[in-house]
């Protein structure tokens, strides 16, 4: 069975509502930077929940027509439209503390002509704040605040985003890449590494070097030896 990952991301580029825009700034060692907290939400089918954390969707939903002994379609993808809930909450739930951040997303915002110049790109930006709003039917109100510091606000930017405010936008959010350990991926360095050794090996130099010198050294000892039988 193939557990699902959890992964909170938009990569294709989606329609949400940016609905509040909140200017301020951040102490980065004596200096004071400009940031921006960017409050944005959209209507998702409840299937979504599966990968934001396997489970929740279980948790929140359920099917009362299949409960009641309706008889599945084999072939067609599980449908929970209803509420397991209906009065929990208010159907309104947080799915972070206040300490929980998402660090290392990369924020596209589709602006004027929609090209490389015009539209906004915010880089190492925090997810905070993720909310959902359960509805009956299967629908989720999922809302999240984005935050960015650094040079990209500058006056140009931060007037296009107050402008922005309460508008239908269309972005992209794409989470951080996990680094894999190579060492993982790569295999032996020597693939041969359990064979025994060859048992005539190929001379070096040194050791022809050495063999030279330990043959001429037997040659001068076999002539003194033969000078000294002559005596």
């Amino acid at each position: 069975m193939t557990t699902q990952k959890s992964e909170f991301a938009f990569r294709q580029v989606t329609d949400v509502t940016l609905a509040s825009v909140n200017f301020r700034k951040e102490l980065h060692g004596e200096d004071h930077v400009q940031a921006v907290d960017l409050k944005m939400a959209v209507d998702v089918p409840n299937t979504l929940l599966d990968t934001i954390q396997p489970g929740l969707r279980e948790a929140l939903y359920c099917n009362n027509d299949a409960a009641n002994g309706q008889v599945t379609i084999v072939d067609l993808p599980e449908t929970l439209p209803n509420l397991r809930f209906p009065r929990l909450n208010g159907g309104r739930f947080a799915l972070d503390d206040k300490k929980n951040k998402l660090a290392g997303y990369e924020l596209f915002i589709d602006y004027g002509l929609g090209d490389e110049r015009s539209n906004m790109v915010f880089d190492c930006c925090k997810v905070v704040k993720r909310v959902i709003e359960t509805k009956e039917g299967g629908t989720v109100n999922l809302a999240w605040t984005v935050q960015y510091s650094g040079d990209r606000l500058d006056q140009e930017t931060c007037g296009k985003l107050a402008l922005l405010e309460q508008d239908l936008i269309a972005i992209r959010l794409i989470p951080p890449v996990v680094a894999v350990d190579e060492a993982e991926d790569e295999g032996p360095e020597n693939p041969f590494g359990d064979e025994e050794p060859d048992e005539e090996a190929a001379p070096t130099v040194e050791d022809l070097f050495i063999g030279g010198a330990g043959e001429a050294a037997d040659e001068d000892a076999e002539v003194a030896a033969l000078e000294s039988d002559a005596r």
